[in-house]
């Protein structure tokens, strides 16, 4: 069990002697001695309040995530949870239905341009939570790893800080398709990007690797937004050749049936999510 499901456990253990004290006190005892009245009244009182506060900080602390950490720490703190957590772009033509998408470089399949953050800083998730990464020796900085489920709600806290990882998503963009020649330097140094929105998989059963039970799996979704030049290469791009070896500009349907070009070539489920 974890600090705070330990915190729980002691409030609640705390409300319940209180509360139960108070009841025989006022509805089943009769003639008290004063030690009843002047002190032991007053310590199940403060019991009762301390605790009903200590639960509203938890709760507040937490928020929408506080039946998840609840879990975490009191049934399920030692199970295994693979955590990923990163960002997808969806860079779609201005009035049009086609999105660009990229071939995945480890898995058979077209996707959105993107990937996990990685670590900035000298933060150690070795050390702070036990982590066990899931990286190669050239990515030891992605945020991908396997820890135990009594961590989940204090990654999730940290992740939303912002804090000792990437903010920013131009590290992606510039590896899959400027590195790659697929578009220009010179119309695309820099891209701006909006944040649409955050999808969330926490704590969803899932057991694609060995031991693990869980996965928890976190997508900031943005928006590129084309300025002129960038929107009339991307459209040049689609009109010379809109399938590749290393992209694809696809539709909504062929990315909510995960596949295109006569059924031949595969879309990465989590591609729904740029929709």
């Amino acid at each position: 069990m974890g600090k705070e499901g330990k915190r729980l456990l002691l409030y609640f253990v705390i409300f319940i002697i209180s509360t139960i004290y108070l009841f025989v006190r006022y509805f089943v005892l009769v003639d008290v001695p004063d030690f009843h009245k002047e002190t032991l009244v007053g310590l199940a009182v403060a019991g009762v309040t301390s605790s009903i506060v200590g639960f509203y900080e938890i709760i507040n602390s937490y928020g929408k995530y506080f039946w998840k950490a609840l879990n975490c720490a009191i049934f399920i703190p030692k199970k295994k949870v693979y955590v990923s957590l990163s960002y997808l772009l969806r860079i779609k033509l201005n009035g049009s239905e086609k999105y660009l998408l990229v071939k995945g470089s480890k898995v058979d399949q077209y996707q959105p341009v993107g990937g996990v953050y990685k670590l900035v800083g000298n933060k150690c998730i070795i050390k702070e939570w036990d982590a066990e990464p899931k990286s190669d020796m050239k990515n030891q900085k992605d945020l991908r790893f396997f820890v135990k489920a009594k961590h989940i709600p204090s990654i999730i806290k940290w992740f939303k800080s912002g804090k000792d990882r990437e903010v920013g998503i131009w590290r992606e963009f510039f590896e899959e398709l400027v590195q790659t020649k697929i578009v220009s330097v010179k119309n695309f140094s820099t891209i701006n990007a909006e944040q649409i929105k955050t999808v969330e998989k926490v704590l969803v059963k899932e057991n694609r690797f060995k031991d693990e039970t869980y996965h928890t799996l976190i997508y900031n979704i943005f928006s590129v937004e084309l300025n002129n030049k960038q929107a009339k290469e991307l459209e040049k791009l689609m009109m010379n050749n809109s399938i590749s070896d290393d992209y694809a500009f696809v539709n909504r349907d062929e990315i909510e049936k995960e596949c295109f070009d006569d059924s031949k070539k595969r879309i990465g489920q989590h591609t729904k999510h740029i929709i």
